[in-house]
This record gives C-alpha cells, sequence and structure tokens, in this order.
C-alpha cells in the first residue's frame, strides 16, 4: 500500500505527464462537482492531505489514469480504507465503489478484445 505521500507523488506525476497546472486540475474537478482549492490539491500531491474516494476517483478521471495504478497490485481501496480506520458505512460505500471500478475494467478489456474466455470441457466430462 503506498503511503500518502507516494500516493501523492503518483498524482503528482500523472499531472505533470498530462502537463495539466494544478490550477486547470482544480478547474476540471469544479466542471465534476468537486469543490477543491489549488492549495489543497498541492498538499495532497505533498502528502499533507489525504484524499476521499470520490476526489480519488475525479483525479483518475481527469488525469486518465487506471485507478488501481495508483495501489500495489495486493492492495485495493478498500484495505485502504479500513487501515485508516474509516467507518464501516465509508468503508462499504468505498467498497461498492471499487466494485464498479473493477467491472468497468473489465467491461473495457471486453471491449479492446483483451479478454480471452478459458476454455473448459463441459461440465459433465469434468466430473
Amino acid at each position: 500500500m503506498p503511503s500518502i505521500n507516494e500516493l501523492g507523488e503518483k498524482i503528482r506525476a500523472a499531472r505533470e505527464e498530462k502537463a495539466f497546472s494544478q490550477s486547470e486540475v482544480v478547474e476540471k474537478l469544479m466542471e465534476k462537482g468537486i469543490n477543491m482549492s489549488r492549495e489543497t490539491l498541492s498538499k495532497i500531491e505533498n502528502g499533507n492531505r489525504s484524499i476521499s474516494a470520490v476526489e480519488l476517483n475525479a483525479l483518475c478521471s481527469i488525469l486518465g489514469i487506471d485507478i488501481n495504478s495508483l495501489f500495489n497490485e495486493d492492495d485495493d481501496l478498500v484495505t485502504l480504507f479500513r487501515k485508516r480506520n474509516f467507518s464501516e458505512n465509508t468503508i462499504n460505500e468505498v467498497g461498492k465503489l471499487q466494485d464498479m471500478i473493477k467491472v468497468f475494467i473489465y467491461q473495457k478489456k471486453i471491449y479492446n478484445g483483451e479478454f480471452k474466455p478459458i476454455k473448459r470441457k463441459p461440465l459433465w466430462e469434468e466430473c
């Protein structure tokens, strides 16, 4: 699991790769209904402020990155929020968001032809 500093560094790197200024990202967040100041984005990138699931999802959308790319393969958002002692209600909502993201990723792979169905024997032959 990345620390807040590592997460912030990855967000900054993605923003700089897209050649967006912090002000441009904040404007795009406003278009998505998220009110965040440039100073707050700076704090997130410097690891001085945590980021909510909603903010993270919007940032990933704006920066065109997969939210899973910000985390290690073994980590998921639910684990991250659970380790930070968020309420069960928040963790449940994050779990739903994570499931939706996984479905979108899976559907994108199907659409792009990246998913290959596994050839299996009929059930009556496997028994």
